[in-house]
């Protein structure tokens, strides 16, 4: 800790020090002077000192301690003056200074997860303006020390954002706790730049914790209208994403159960349990419904570990054929009870490849790995332990692999989602942005009426997650083939794709599976003539039942995984079986 740290604590006890050695001065000056004073007027005395107000009419020398008191007390009050002056100074010069400034980017609120992206943005060089409400005018924000400048204002008012000149920002991230707020604040700031900021391109990056709300906005087409108004404009666009989304993303994408466990087609039924009751679990669960599909053609089955019954009600309400694609038990129980009794029952009666524990809050998930250390099963249990608090003690400082029978594997879900790559420079899409442009026609060949012949930046978010889905799918296929990704330079031969093989077919089955699953939970439903208004596709049918020009689709998305590895500087290579 800096001494800058305990500033307001030294100041504050030199302030005491100097009123109780006034004090005592007093009442020796008046002793000496045959004077009476009782406790209640030496107080208000050594009071009136730290407004330089002092008695005159004693001659010097005085006590030592009131000599010491009198210069003390002012000199408190007149540090803690200027402090003051200097710290609103330095504040409204830098307010002054937005409106001159260019290409910096605008953050609203300040929580654990915007405060993790205002700091990445710093140490990554760019200049960051916060809209906030400043708690405590006297000292610094933590961002504030690191280079950011926090303003209070409503982001909604035309006056504020010419304040801050934001038709000159770079890029806005919303980041409020409530959906709604930044939804509908996005869209204020947004039909401002379409008016004020036609001179660049300027991102707006809206936060919505909640899948299930999302996908409600999408099924109304809420932002397809701004998508128009972007396409025409050019110069605004509105990008939705969600932590809970981008975790479980991530956390399928490292963790999924094939990369603890071979899936071979012959394989059995993939089992995994999910502890907790909140956005994660959920957004977890649906990733699982929409690309947990593997080489073995079975339902992966979910044991969800959860309290109360607005999770499971809420998932069946908004997605009710989630069971067509996933098997799924629940058990309702308070997770802090949780009884490692019936934990090794279900182990017994069929192994979990992997548990997630997706709590709440940290202090849970460490209770229930405590429990789980306890099992008694013959088997290596995977588990993946989820971490909000950077900052916490399992964050920084539990570095521990193994506890008995269980391989642990940590995922914070702040550190990963809130950064500069990830959200800005939106890595994990590379490969959906590579899938989309190879199947993109050429602009003369390109369907207006279809949704999906548009470049990247212009795709509905549906579009965009079928292409995100087909990328992250690409792993479990890799898997499946007994391979692994290196570097294109890598010594290692290259593994070539066999139209012939056996497994190429089984693949494209899987392809399609996963495809319907997408479909599925997206609202389409199967229909002789394709209608993407009503949501209605004629290929909603099992793969044996396909034509044979259709299945050269997901035939073509095997044959494809080579090209679109080499394009980013990769290729696919025989894994080792000790490395599963």
């Amino acid at each position: 800790m800096k001494v800058r740290d305990y500033e307001w604590w030294i100041i504050g006890a030199l302030g005491i020090i100097a009123f109780f050695l006034a004090m005592i001065g007093f009442n020796i000056m008046y002793t000496e002077a045959g004077v009476q004073r009782n406790l209640f007027d030496l107080a208000f005395q050594s009071m009136k000192i730290f407004g330089m107000e002092f008695v005159d009419g004693f001659s010097s020398p005085l006590p030592w301690q009131l000599e010491v008191a009198r210069w003390l007390a002012p000199g408190v009050i007149l540090y803690t003056a200027v402090k003051a002056i200097m710290y609103f100074i330095r504040r409204e010069f830098k307010s002054f200074q937005l409106s001159y400034k260019k290409d910096r980017i605008i953050v609203t609120s300040l929580n654990e997860k915007s405060r993790h992206l205002i700091k990445d943005f710093l140490n990554n060089g760019e200049k960051v303006i916060v809209i906030a409400g400043i708690k405590d005018v006297r000292k610094l924000d933590e961002v504030e020390k690191e280079g950011a400048v926090i303003v209070e204002g409503d982001i909604t008012s035309k006056k504020f954002l010419n304040n801050i000149a934001a038709h000159k920002a770079k890029h806005f991230v919303f980041l409020e706790d409530d959906d709604e707020t930044n939804i509908s604040n996005a869209i204020s700031v947004y039909n401002y730049l379409i008016k004020y900021g036609k001179d660049k391109k300027q991102t707006i990056f809206t936060h919505v914790a909640d899948d299930i709300k999302l996908d409600e906005l999408m099924e109304l087409k809420f932002f397809e209208k701004y998508l128009e108004k972007n396409e025409a404009n050019k110069n605004c666009e509105i990008r939705v994403f969600s932590m809970n989304e981008r975790s479980s993303r991530v956390l399928f994408n490292a963790f999924s159960p094939d990369e603890f466990k071979t899936v071979r087609p012959d394989s059995p039924q993939l089992r995994v349990a999910i502890f907790g009751s909140g956005k994660l679990s959920q957004s977890m669960i649906i990733r699982f419904a929409r690309i947990g599909h593997y080489a073995n053609h079975s339902k992966i089955k979910i044991t969800l570990f959860h309290e109360g019954d607005f999770l499971v009600k809420k998932l069946l309400q908004n997605f009710p054929k989630i069971t067509d694609l996933i098997e799924f038990e629940s058990i309702d129980n308070p997770i802090d009870l949780f009884d490692i009794e019936e934990f090794n029952k279900l182990q017994h009666e069929q192994p979990f490849d992997a548990v997630y524990l997706l709590c709440e809050n940290d202090s849970l998930s460490s209770n229930i790995l405590k429990k789980l250390i306890k099992n008694d099963a013959k088997g290596n249990i995977n588990v993946v332990l989820a971490l909000l608090n950077p900052d916490g003690i399992l964050s920084k400082w539990y570095n521990v692999k193994t506890i008995g029978n269980i391989s642990l594997h940590k995922f914070n879900l702040i550190e990963e989602s809130f950064t500069i790559q990830s959200v800005i420079s939106e890595k994990i899409d590379e490969m959906a942005k590579l899938i989309h442009a190879f199947y993109l026609p050429p602009k003369e060949e390109r369907n207006p009426e279809k949704g999906s012949h548009k470049e990247w930046e212009y795709l509905a978010i549906d579009f965009k997650n079928q292409n995100r889905e087909q990328a992250d799918h690409l792993d479990v296929k890799v898997r499946a083939l007994g391979c692994k990704i290196v570097p294109l330079d890598s010594p290692e031969e290259e593994f070539i794709i066999d139209e012939k093989a056996e497994i190429f077919e089984i693949l494209a089955e899987t392809e399609h599976n996963r495809w319907i699953g997408h479909m599925t939970l997206s609202g389409w439903k199967k229909g002789k003539k394709r209608d993407e208004n009503n949501k209605i596709h004629p290929d909603l049918i099992p793969y044996h039942k396909l034509s044979e020009d259709v299945k050269q689709y997901d035939r073509e998305t095997i044959l494809n995984i080579p090209v679109l590895l080499e394009k980013q500087k990769k290729k696919i290579v025989k894994r080792d079986e000790k490395e599963f």
